[in-house]
């Protein structure tokens, strides 16, 4: 006959103890977490800490510059990253653009959707000259503190000082009229050229991200309303990085998310959840005190780097050089009788003979994949730009920041302020050949009657130099 099994009492016991183990961390650790998240909670706003756990400055800054898709009614999109600040709105025309009047802590968009402090008329006051600044994130000035620092105001405060110098110290630059004696016009010859006079107005109307096909479509239907005297594009890399067979570059896979609803769900619970998870005070202390956060944490799609997004294919390459230059040759046919120039944008492997620490660090962590990739394309993009019908309006600033010492880049395109000085300064370079006057002749001279002042013959291209500015050369009268 068969005995009955019994369980022994120190295996019951066992059970026992495993189970009430279990039940304590599901219901125990919950609640220590709830309660230490309380304490955390007022000990911060008790002792008035609550400023001490906003994220750094450079993270705070990143966040701003991220950003925010929101539909035509100006909801955010369910499942679409949604920390950022910089809202932007689908566009049939343009891709994508920024929703008029917004602001930031860093940034201020005015009700066109220009980077500028107030809104800018569509008839242009009688002494005011225009200068667009058209481009990505460089030529909106990712990263920079205010709008003051960003790359269109300080061109715009290079313009109009030298209108200021030359008006306070006349004799310091080439007169309004050839002089009479051959000893004057000797030293006449010495000084530099005069600029247009007039009030300059620079407007950034650059979207971080934007490729040449967004930037063409933005001057054919908002920019060349607002009669621009001149045209400055700083672009490129978004070109040499985005696939040929897009004509624009757009953001957010919005129209993947909608053929397949289920991920779009389960996206947007996880991001909810994460949402939630960083209001906490607890998680807020970990990331300040013990895990900082980083400028990846906020970076939008177009802030993503890496070697995969430059092709090392040579005809794909190609595809999307010549991609750049019809478009660009778009732009300046657009531009008709307006000067343009076609700024090819700097990159950080262009300053690799003087890389600083930080630098090195930068290129290591995208591989040398990234690095003999970025250098060809750029490589073709020059040679295609230098051969084109564009070469008399092509710079190129790849290698600005060769020489220079000190850190430029706090990413492949995005500058330090110290860098975006030293672009604003070649800019202003390239901008002020634009409106450069000659002398008027003199009619005592006998040999010539007198014609009003003229503005010189279209500069030639040249690759600037980042320590030794660019001769002054002149171009074509602007229109008004």
């Amino acid at each position: 006959m068969r005995r009955p099994r019994y369980t022994t009492s120190w295996q019951s016991k066992r059970k026992s103890w495993l189970r009430n183990i279990l039940l304590l961390i599901l219901i125990g650790l919950p609640l220590l977490l709830i309660l230490a998240e309380l304490i955390a909670r007022g000990a911060v706003l008790a002792t008035g800490s609550t400023n001490q756990l906003i994220p750094n400055k450079t993270v705070a800054i990143a966040q701003s510059y991220a950003f925010k898709l929101q539909d035509s009614n100006g909801n955010n999109y369910p499942g679409l990253p949604d920390a950022g600040q910089l809202h932007i709105k689908r566009s049939p025309l343009l891709g994508y653009e920024l929703l008029p009047s917004q602001s930031s802590d860093y940034w201020q968009i005015n009700d066109q959707g220009f980077r500028q402090d107030s809104s800018v008329p569509i008839d242009k006051p009688a002494n005011e000259i225009r200068v667009f600044l058209v481009g990505s994130s460089t030529a909106f000035t990712n990263m920079a503190e205010k709008n003051q620092k960003a790359l269109a105001f300080k061109i715009e405060k290079l313009l109009n000082d030298r209108v200021r110098a030359q008006n306070s110290n006349p004799e310091k630059f080439k007169p309004k009229e050839i002089p009479y004696f051959a000893d004057q016009i000797e030293a006449m010859r010495t000084l530099p050229p005069r600029i247009r006079d007039g009030s300059y107005r620079v407007i950034a109307a650059a979207a971080p991200g934007y490729s040449s096909g967004n930037e063409l479509a933005l001057l054919s239907h908002k920019v060349m309303a607002y009669s621009p005297n001149a045209l400055l594009i700083l672009d490129g890399y978004e070109d040499l990085r985005s696939p040929s067979n897009q004509s624009a570059r757009e953001i957010g896979n919005v129209e993947q998310m909608l053929r397949d609803p289920l991920a779009q769900y389960r996206q947007h619970q996880t991001q909810q959840f994460n949402n939630w998870l960083n209001s906490l005070y607890l998680v807020k202390a970990w990331q300040k005190w013990v895990v900082p956060a980083d400028i990846t944490t906020f970076s939008s799609e177009y802030q993503v780097f890496n070697a995969e997004q430059l092709s090392k294919d040579p005809k794909e390459i190609q595809k999307r050089v010549e991609r750049y230059l019809y478009n660009t040759q778009q732009m300046t046919r657009l531009a008709n009788s307006i000067p343009a120039l076609i700024i090819l944008q700097p990159e950080i492997t262009g300053k690799q003979k003087s890389l600083t620490k930080e630098e090195e660090d930068i290129l290591k962590s995208l591989g040398k994949d990234y690095s003999d990739r970025i250098t060809n394309a750029y490589k073709v993009a020059e040679q295609s730009l230098s051969n084109s019908p564009l070469k008399a309006k092509f710079v190129n600033f790849y290698q600005l920041f060769q020489n220079t010492s000190q850190q430029a880049f706090i990413d492949p395109i995005h500058l330090t302020e110290a860098a975006n000085d030293l672009l604003a300064q070649k800019l202003y370079d390239s901008t002020e050949q634009l409106f450069l006057v000659q002398p008027a002749p003199n009619a005592l001279n006998g040999d010539v009657e007198a014609a009003p002042p003229q503005l010189t013959p279209p500069p030639q291209p040249v690759t600037p130099q980042p320590v030794t500015p660019t001769t002054p050369s002149v171009t074509p009268t602007p229109t008004n």
